[in-house]
């Protein structure tokens, strides 16, 4: 038990003292319960956390080998180290999606990290390059019966498709590339990030590939190859079929 502990122990019971010598009735009944509940919940959490202490130093970890990755090891003054729960498969589905359309994205930001009243002798600044891959998809599984219709007089298969869509942009860990830092007369040592501003940086950068892609309309071109696609597939099976008939490809 440290010092605070004590102290605030010893005032929950000079408070107690008091109120029972001038509480009289149910109000001094209520604030001696008040007093003696303080008293016990505190026990309570000095005593756990007794406990806990002991159990850390009477005890040791485990030694770095016994884990599933070792980060660092100091031997003598410790180490670090990850260990990776087992890996749980979820809800499987049939998978239906044609992929129609890749196209190579990327994005660069710049990390500026400032020191003392934003004194440029003390700024440091990186350049992260993410490169990214943008995958537009046709889901067949959304074509219906009524999507397929037969011209017997013009002999035409017509087969209506869904538009394509943009899956997640992929951004592989090990294409990020991540510049020199550059540093002010009086800045030392690299910019660190947490994990979290890492992913938030991330994550905005993958924003800044997707308004890229809406500006150059990479969604009209991933349509013409949808139906392109679509055509390949399909129009042979129809040519099988009846040597007469020809499939067109639209939209729904």
């Amino acid at each position: 038990m440290n010092t605070n502990e004590e102290q605030l122990i010893k005032k929950v019971e000079k408070a107690a003292r008091k109120g029972a010598m001038k509480g009289s009735g149910l109000s001094g009944i209520v604030t001696n319960a008040v007093a003696i509940i303080a008293i016990v919940i505190i026990a309570l959490v000095v005593s756990a956390k007794m406990n806990r202490a002991m159990d850390q130093l009477t005890s040791f970890e485990d030694p770095a080998e016994s884990h599933d990755m070792v980060l660092e090891n100091d031997g003598f003054l410790g180490y670090t180290a990850a260990d990776f729960a087992e890996a749980i498969l979820g809800k499987d589905s049939q998978l239906k999606k044609l992929e129609v359309y890749n196209v190579e994205v990327s994005d660069v930001v710049t990390i500026t990290d400032t020191g003392l009243m934003n004194w440029s002798v003390f700024t440091k600044c990186q350049l992260i390059t993410y490169n990214g891959y943008a995958t537009y998809t046709v889901d067949l599984g959304e074509i219906g019966k009524n999507d397929i219709s037969l011209d017997e007089e013009n002999k035409i298969v017509s087969l209506k498709i869904p538009h394509a869509c943009l899956e997640p942009i992929n951004i592989p860990t090990d294409e990020i590339v991540f510049g020199d830092t550059t540093k002010g007369l009086l800045a030392f040592g690299d910019i660190k990030m947490t994990p979290e501003q890492s992913s938030e940086i991330q994550k905005e950068a993958e924003e800044k590939m997707n308004q890229k892609l809406t500006e150059q309309d990479a969604i009209s071109k991933a349509d013409r190859f949808a139906i392109l696609s679509v055509w390949e597939i399909y129009q042979p099976l129809v040519k099988s079929v009846s040597p007469d008939y020809a499939l067109e490809v639209s939209f729904q």
